[in-house]
Formats: C-alpha cells, structure tokens, sequence
C-alpha cells in the first residue's frame, strides 16, 4: 500500500529525528516514546485545527495546481487517515476509508468531523498502540506541511510558524 511507504519515510523524518535530537539535549530525560509521541501529536494537531480555522471558508475549495486535493480536501484526508490509523491503535478493526475527502469539504461540514478524528486519535494516545499512532503522526504532519504550503500561497502565515 502506498500509505505504508510513505508513512516509513516520514516515520524516520518527523518522529525518530526529533527524539533524538531532544535525547542528545536531556540525555537524563525519562520520557517515554508513547509520551513523546502524545506531546508532539497534541502539538501538531493543534497546528492543523488552528489552520483551519484561519483558512476563510470560501477558500476551502483552492488548491494550487489541478492534480492535487483542495484545502479542504486535504483536511477531509487527514480525518480520513486519523480514523484509519487510530481506530487500528484503539484495536478496532477499520478499512482504510476516502469518506471525508471524498465527502463534503466545505468548512461548516469538514472541520467538525477533523475535529473529532483528532480527538480520537488523542484519546488512542492515552493507551493505544505505539505502530499505529507514529504512522498517524507521520501522515497528518506530511500533509501539515501541505496545508503551511496552501496557506503561504493564499497569503496566510501557518500556526507553526
């Protein structure tokens, strides 16, 4: 599955990396990798709720070039794949599903049910597995760094920056 490619190169970018690099800081810390996991999730999904909101409502149908997801879209993707990954680290048996980017994407419809997906997926981080959890965190900070891209093209400054 292309999904599982993906998520391994990222996997080694955005979550391996950084905990080393706060190792090498705190070399004492005894902070765990689902605890790491749980703060720098918290940390980007509060990225990409806070860039949706910023993104204005009638905006939510551009997108940068006709073979790509529009903003919203992309937001019905990353609730797509929170529910996917953390209904399997919640030890639920889910299919992948393209249901909310596929779905309606207008503002009023996609965010709430982003919302919910990232509350899901915060609530798995209280006690689900590890696999699945990372592979989220990889795939919705891939395309965290699509929206900061959508956003700087439509003149907005993304959360994190």
């Amino acid at each position: 599955m292309k999904h599982k490619r993906i998520v391994r190169i990222v996997l080694l970018a955005t979550l391996l990396l950084p905990t080393v690099s706060i190792r090498a800081q705190q070399p004492d810390a005894r902070e765990t990798a689902a605890m790491l996991g749980k703060t720098g999730f918290a940390e980007l999904s509060g990225w990409i709720l806070k860039a949706a909101e910023i993104v204005p409502a009638d905006k939510y149908s551009y997108k940068p070039a006709p073979t790509v997801r529009t903003f919203g879209e992309l937001l019905g993707h990353i609730a797509d794949g929170s529910n996917y990954f953390c209904g399997r680290a919640a030890g639920k048996k889910v299919q992948w599903s393209d249901a909310n980017a596929q779905g309606n994407t207008e503002k009023a419809t996609v965010v709430p049910k982003l919302k919910e997906a990232l509350d899901a997926c915060s609530a798995a981080h209280e006690a689900g597995q590890l696999g699945p959890l990372i592979a989220n965190y990889g795939h919705a900070n891939l395309h965290y760094g699509n929206m900061a891209t959508y956003m700087r093209m439509l003149g907005l400054v993304p959360p994190s920056s």
